[in-house]
C-alpha cells in the first residue's frame, strides 16, 4: 500500500516540479481536510472494505485519472508504459492497429484521420466518426489510453467497430488488425508542374522525408507547390519548425511559446542553404488540421508565404511535453501555448483560410486552379457512377436531383468550384454566396433568393434536402454559368 502512496505521491511531485511550481502550495489553497495522506487513508479503506474487492492498482490509476479529469484538459494524460510506447510508435507511423487516429470527444471518440491502405481506410471509416462501441461494448466516457490500447492487439486479430456518422443511423464493421507503417510523407507530380506533398503527423524524421520528397518533385520539374495538412492531428514543434525552415529565413520566428508564467520561448527557423523562395504554395487545410500542423499553416500566413484554402482549423493551440516517471509509464502535460509569428493565438479557435472551400473533396481542385491561374470552371456530374469531377479533380462529394422532370444541382459544390464563398447565416436563415463585388442571399424557407440586390421567387428553383441546398439549373443565368447534357452526364461551364 505505501509503495502505491510512493508512487501516487511521485506523479504529483513531478507535476508540480515541471509546471514550475518550485515550493509547496500554499495552505490556504487546499481543501480543507484532504492531503495526500486523506488520499492514503480513503485507498485503505475502499480497499479493505468495499464489497467489489478492488484490486490496489487499479485504484491507483482511478485516483490518477481522476487528479488529471480536473484539469479539464484532455491533452493531460497518463500513459502505462505500453501506451507511451504505442504513442511514440504511431508518432512515426509504426504499431500494430487498423490505422486511424483518434481525439477525444464530449462521450466518445473522434476520429481524427485515417490512412490510407489500412484496415480502417478500406473500411470506409472517416474523419468525424466516433466510435461508440468495441466489440459489442458501449466506450462512453472511457479515457483515450484505454479506448487505443482495446483497439491495438496482435496482427491477424478480428475486432468489431460500431461508428456513428452524422446523419446517418450508427453501423458496424468488422476489421483485421494489422502491421501499419505508413510513411508521414507522400507526394506526386500534378497537372501543371505541381509538387502534391501530403504529410499525415509531425514526427521526428517527418523533416527528412519532406525534404527528399520536395527535392525529387523540383527535380521533376515542379515550380508550384500544394502541401496538405488536411485531417493532419500535429506531432512535435521541432518537426514543424524543421520542415517550415525551407521557405522561412534563417532566423525568423516560426512561432512562440508561453508558459502560465508568461515566458516567451521563440522557434526560429533552423539554418538551410536552400531556402526555397518564390515558389507558389497553397496550404490545404479543414477542421482536423491540429497543432503543430496549424503551427505550420499559421507560420506561412504570416508570413505571405502561402495561401490556405479549406475550413476553419481545429484550435489545439497548446503544448504538451512527455515526463517519463520512474514506474515506466509517462505523463503527457500542458505546459503552454503556442502564437503565430505574428503573435495569434490558435488555441480554442483555429486559422481561417484565406480561400473557404468547405465541400468535402474539393479543396485541391480549387488549388490546381489557384495555383495555374484558370478563371474558369468545370463541373462533371455522372449520373449513372454517381462521381464528381471538377477541373478534371474526381472523387468529390455531390449529387445532382432530378425531380418531375426538372434538374436541381448542389448549391455549395457548384458554387465553390466557381470561386464564391458559401456561408450559412443562422441570424436570417440563409445562405450567402459572394465574390468579390457580386453576392447573392438564397432563403429557404421564405421561397426566394437576392442576386446583387434583385429578387426572384424562388419556390420552385430552391430544394431542401437531408440538409442540403439544391438549386434550379435555370438559376445558373444568372451568374453566366451554362449546362449541357452529354448522355448521363451533366456538364456546367463557367
Amino acid at each position: 500500500m505505501r509503495k502505491n502512496l510512493f508512487l501516487l505521491t511521485l506523479l504529483i511531485a513531478l507535476v508540480l516540479t515541471f509546471s514550475g511550481a518550485a515550493q509547496a502550495p500554499a495552505a490556504d489553497n487546499k481543501v480543507q481536510g484532504l492531503d495526500i495522506d486523506s488520499v492514503d487513508e480513503i485507498i485503505m479503506y475502499v480497499e479493505l472494505m468495499h464489497i467489489s474487492e478492488p484490486d490496489s492498482q487499479v485504484l491507483i490509476q482511478g485516483a490518477i485519472e481522476g487528479l488529471l479529469k480536473t484539469l479539464n484538459d484532455p491533452y493531460t494524460v497518463y500513459m502505462t508504459p505500453e501506451e507511451l510506447k504505442e504513442f511514440v510508435d504511431s508518432i512515426e507511423g509504426n504499431y500494430v492497429g487498423i490505422g486511424i487516429q483518434m481525439q477525444p470527444g464530449e462521450t466518445y471518440p473522434e476520429v481524427l484521420n485515417t490512412f490510407e491502405n489500412t484496415p480502417a481506410s478500406k473500411a470506409g471509416i472517416m474523419p468525424g466518426d466516433m466510435i461508440i462501441k468495441i466489440d459489442g461494448a458501449d466506450i462512453a466516457g472511457e479515457p483515450l489510453g484505454k479506448i487505443v490500447e482495446r483497439v491495438r492487439g496482435q496482427a491477424g486479430t478480428k475486432l468489431k467497430l460500431t461508428i456513428r456518422r452524422e446523419g446517418m443511423a450508427d453501423f458496424e464493421v468488422e476489421l483485421t488488425r494489422d502491421n501499419i507503417s505508413t510513411p508521414t510523407v507522400t507526394g506526386r507530380i500534378l497537372e501543371g508542374d505541381i509538387a502534391y506533398i501530403r504529410i499525415n503527423t509531425f514526427g521526428d524524421f517527418t523533416g527528412d522525408e519532406f525534404k527528399k520528397i520536395l527535392d525529387d518533385l523540383t527535380e521533376q520539374g515542379a515550380s508550384k507547390l500544394i502541401l496538405d495538412l488536411r485531417d493532419n492531428p500535429g506531432g512535435t514543434i521541432h518537426s514543424a519548425v524543421n520542415i517550415s525552415s525551407n521557405f522561412v529565413g534563417q532566423d525568423k520566428v516560426v512561432a512562440s511559446t508561453f508558459t502560465r508564467n508568461g515566458e516567451r520561448k521563440e522557434f526560429l527557423a533552423e539554418w538551410n542553404n536552400d531556402v526555397i523562395e518564390d515558389m507558389p504554395m497553397v496550404i490545404l487545410v479543414n477542421q482536423y488540421t491540429a497543432s503543430a500542423s496549424e503551427l505550420m499553416a499559421g507560420a506561412m500566413q504570416d508570413y505571405g508565404l502561402a495561401t490556405l484554402i479549406g475550413g476553419q482549423t481545429f484550435g489545439k493551440g497548446t503544448v504538451q511535453v512527455i515526463v517519463p516517471l520512474e514506474t515506466g509509464g509517462a505523463l503527457k502535460i500542458t505546459v503552454a501555448r503556442y502564437h503565430t509569428p505574428l503573435d495569434r493565438e490558435i488555441d480554442g479557435t483555429g486559422l481561417s483560410p484565406d480561400i473557404q472551400v468547405l465541400t468535402p473533396g474539393l479543396s485541391l481542385a480549387v488549388a490546381q486552379g489557384y495555383l495555374n491561374g484558370s478563371s474558369g470552371s468545370t463541373i462533371v456530374f455522372d449520373l449513372d457512377k454517381g462521381v464528381v469531377m471538377v477541373n478534371g479533380v474526381p472523387d468529390i462529394s455531390g449529387r445532382v436531383i432530378r425531380q418531375q422532370g426538372e434538374t436541381y444541382l448542389p448549391l455549395r459544390l457548384l458554387f465553390e468550384s466557381m470561386g464564391y464563398r458559401v456561408d450559412w447565416q443562422p441570424g436570417i436563415g440563409a445562405i450567402e454566396v459572394t465574390k468579390l463585388q457580386s453576392k447573392a442571399v438564397f432563403y429557404p424557407g421564405d421561397g426566394h433568393y437576392v442576386v446583387d440586390g434583385r429578387t426572384y421567387p424562388g419556390e420552385e428553383s430552391l430544394l431542401s434536402l437531408e440538409g442540403s441546398l439544391y438549386i434550379h439549373e435555370s438559376v445558373l443565368n444568372l451568374f453566366n454559368a451554362r449546362i449541357r447534357y452529354e448522355g448521363s452526364t451533366v456538364i456546367i461551364e463557367k
